[in-house]
């Protein structure tokens, strides 16, 4: 609990408005504070999400949601979706890490999850488990390729050295999700940022 009170204080120092909560449960009823029931929301792939059950929850209230894996199960096409995140009211995602320095680091394979983070809604949710959380960005990216990579390419079924051994070979299959690298150290112009850290484990 302690590294998330300090990430916290940290993040709301610079300009993001950053809270943490125990579980699940207040991450939900926070998440849905913040996004209207008018709004539409613009996603990014996250287990987080699917497992604290926001995108269920959005769906239920109304919200439109544009996202490639939405789009799928509802037989749109996915990189339409994608474009209309981009002008969505409000863009959800999680993070693939935060620091203790107030950095939110990502890494992409297409880089519309990154983009609709710094560019595009002018408002911007994350929601990361206490797992995310490493001390600075050098940190925070051995975390994702040797830990939170290999696990998605595994999940999303890819053809990577890393699905296979569970190990980052930096490699260079046409499948390597490891191609956009994203550090955002304050919030951009005109940007509204909430950071939502929960203290508990969530997603990779």
């Amino acid at each position: 609990m302690d590294d998330i009170v300090k990430a916290v204080e940290v993040f709301n120092k610079k300009g993001y408005k950053a809270i943490c909560v125990d579980n699940a449960a207040p991450a939900l009823k926070h998440v849905l504070n913040v996004i209207s029931a008018d709004d539409t929301v613009g996603m990014g792939g996250s287990v987080t999400l699917d497992q604290i059950g926001i995108v269920k929850a959005l769906l239920e209230r109304g919200n439109t949601i544009y996202s490639s894996a939405v789009a799928r199960k509802l037989g749109n096409d996915p990189d339409e979706a994608r474009l209309l995140a981009m002008g969505a009211d409000v863009f959800l995602s999680s993070s693939n890490a935060v620091t203790l320095e107030g950095d939110l680091i990502n890494i992409d394979a297409i880089g519309n999850r990154v983009a609709g983070m710094f560019y595009g809604p002018k408002k911007v949710v994350i929601v990361a488990g206490r797992n995310k959380i490493t001390t600075n960005p050098h940190t925070a990216v051995l975390r994702i390729k040797k830990f939170a990579s290999p696990q998605n390419t595994k999940r999303l079924g890819l053809d990577t050295p890393c699905a296979k051994t569970g190990k980052c070979t930096d490699c260079d299959s046409p499948q390597r999700i490891c191609n956009v690298v994203t550090r955002i150290q304050y919030p951009p112009w005109g940007k509204e940022i909430h950071v939502v850290l929960i203290d508990e484990d969530y997603g990779f």
